[in-house]
């Protein structure tokens, strides 16, 4: 019988100590709750504590406890707004890390997913002010990226294929064997960007900016370059095969050829260097015709 109570009293304290844990778990997880219940326990022993100076209506004590009182005020307002601030910076640097840890782990993805969240993470990112991002071998295929800001960052062999970038601000990228095709990059600014070996087919570019960009070996097959502006930049074995260059701005390209230039689609009103219209003119009449000239501006469509 003896043994039994035993059991009976080790059994209630197990479970009353189990109880107590749940209490105590359920308390510290709500941070507010427990600040409370701090404050209400500490003030209650300063209050007790205190008590003796608050019945004798001592003078030196309301002297001294204003004072703290003032500087509780400046510690709050200089050291509290600090330790906000530092905490916001803190809080800031751990998501730009976060978002660039997504980035690389959906990197060789090639699903829709990872298309969707890695646009999310660049969107992101600008807002909190990054801009530079390493999206090499990215999948980013029919995504919306419009009014994206990705100055200098790497784009090296990214697939954007479908996607549109409209006024997005792309200069000085790194874009080498990029794939844009079908992108919609209207008023797009890609200047001074590296653009070597990438494929631009079908891909609209009205009032892009490309200026002072690498360009060698990139295609411009069936694209869409009105109003495009490719000033000073260096055009040596690009592709220009049925593209429409309708008041594009040629003027200053390095390595532009009369032969790249004859298989264009529509070249009317095109901006050249002088001379380079009356050769092309004997060298491809056909393009100077007026059924060529009167050819649509509307985007050509993926064969």
């Amino acid at each position: 019988m003896h043994i039994y109570n035993n059991m009976l009293i080790k059994e209630k304290i197990k479970s009353f100590w189990k109880n107590f844990s749940q209490i105590l778990n359920s308390i510290t997880e709500r941070q507010l709750l427990t600040t409370a219940i701090v404050l209400v326990i500490l003030g209650s022993v300063v209050v007790f504590l205190s008590y003796p100076h608050y019945k004798s209506n001592d003078n030196y004590f309301y002297v001294n406890l204003l004072s703290e009182a003032h500087g509780m005020i400046f510690d709050i307002l200089i050291i509290g707004m600090l330790l906000v601030w530092l905490n916001k910076i803190g809080e800031k640097r751990i998501r730009i890390k976060r978002h660039q840890e997504e980035i690389d782990d959906f990197r060789h993805w090639i699903n829709e997913e990872a298309s969707f969240r890695i646009a999310g993470d660049i969107k992101r990112l600008n807002k909190d002010g990054v801009h530079n991002i390493e999206l090499f071998n990215c999948n980013l295929k029919n995504v919306n990226l419009n009014y994206i800001i990705l100055t200098g960052s790497n784009l090296n062999n990214i697939h954007l294929d479908d996607s549109t970038m409209q006024n997005s601000d792309l200069r000085n990228i790194r874009a080498n064997q990029a794939s844009f095709m079908n992108v919609k990059l209207q008023k797009a600014n890609l200047s001074g960007s590296q653009l070597s070996g990438a494929n631009f087919k079908f891909t609209t570019l009205i009032k892009a900016n490309i200026t002072n960009s690498n360009l060698i070996k990139t295609k411009f097959t069936g694209a869409v370059m009105i109003d495009c502006v490719l000033t000073g930049s260096m055009v040596a074995g690009a592709d220009f095969t049925d593209a429409n260059l309708f008041k594009a701005d040629l003027t200053g390209c390095k390595g532009l050829t009369l032969e790249q230039l004859s298989k264009c689609r529509n070249i009317h009103q095109a901006k050249l260097d002088a001379g380079m219209e009356e050769k092309l003119k004997e060298f491809a009449p056909h393009l100077f015709t007026e059924e060529a000239q009167a050819f649509s501006i509307t985007p050509n469509t993926p064969k």
